[in-house]
């Protein structure tokens, strides 16, 4: 069986959600996660769950060091850093197959079930988005050519150097790998995650929507089985978890408002509904795209004033 060791940087404080995405770390003994941090460690956390205790001007200094650049390192900024952890975290994953990167607004589902040998055994890239590479679940075969990667994007020490997010791990390798010759075998043709109308991790703001039952991540309205469940736009909405770690749940659900361990009644599912017609995430979604464009006409048009009034 290939290794593979995922690492998920996380500074400040844990999220409301951290004691059931143990829970499924847990539920993948044979995947390794690595995560430095300088928060509070848990008492009770699984053993393939390594944490690297350190402070975020320290790992700078050493980012630093690693990829020859100035990195102004902040939470946001690890984004962009993400497609060098092979080369930062060396010493940590020189006795890996397969090295990656994650993130923490996650419930992990069976990661074998599609990591399967013979997946692993061709592919040197593999991405859960589709033609492209995905920030939260990508993968690397362990080769000196593929930690150095990133070093062959044009401009990378200037984009590293950048205050802001500038989704390098994303948009700028993925539009690399497109638009270079090279001879990586990348497996990035389906998505692997949640999914509505062919767009990854969004989802509309629903109850009851997924279930983690015994390691397995599912959806109760299609029965469809994924690898995990990126909770993007949910996040900022959740108020509650009721999982406990320490007592090793077999289920839960996961809604927009949180995680519990019973199901929301059919009345609190129609109220929702209800609800969603006026404020939901869709809704929310096409006002905010309104707004945009609407902004971008007034540009154009004073624009086009400031022309004529010259």
């Amino acid at each position: 069986m290939k290794s593979i060791l995922l690492i998920i940087p996380y500074f400040g404080q844990w999220p409301l959600w951290f004691e059931a995405y143990l829970c499924s770390i847990k539920a993948n003994p044979s995947i390794d996660w690595l995560c430095p941090t300088d928060c509070e460690l848990p008492e009770d956390y699984p053993e393939n769950l390594k944490f690297l205790k350190t402070t975020l001007p320290k790992l700078n200094q050493h980012v630093n060091q690693v990829v020859k650049a100035n990195v102004p390192l902040t939470p946001r900024k690890f984004c962009d850093l993400k497609p060098a952890y092979g080369n930062i975290f060396q010493e940590e994953v020189q006795s890996y197959d397969f090295w990656g990167f994650c993130d923490m607004d996650i419930i992990w589902g069976d990661i074998r079930k599609f990591m399967r040998p013979d997946i692993l055994d061709k592919y040197d890239i593999i991405s859960s988005r589709k033609e492209n590479i995905s920030g939260h679940f990508n993968l690397f075969k362990n080769t000196a050519e593929l930690k150095q990667l990133y070093k062959q994007v044009p401009n990378y020490q200037s984009l590293f150097e950048k205050e802001r997010f500038m989704w390098f791990d994303e948009q700028v390798l993925s539009n690399y790998l497109k638009t270079t010759q090279h001879d990586f075998k990348i497996k990035w043709d389906k998505i692997l995650c949640n999914q509505e109308r062919g767009i990854d991790s969004h989802q509309e703001y629903e109850l009851n929507r997924w279930i983690w039952n015994k390691g397995k991540l599912l959806n109760t309205k299609t029965q469809e089985e994924v690898m995990y469940l990126h909770f993007i736009n949910w996040k900022r909405m959740m108020r509650f978890c009721e999982i406990s770690y320490v007592n090793n749940p077999k289920s839960f659900y996961v809604s927009y408002t949180g995680m519990h361990l019973q199901p929301f009644s059919k009345l609190r599912l129609k109220l929702n509904k209800f609800k969603n017609v006026f404020f939901g995430y869709e809704k929310k979604e096409n006002r905010r795209k309104f707004r945009l464009k609407l902004k971008s006409y007034k540009k154009r048009i004073n624009g086009k004033l400031n022309k004529i009034y010259k």
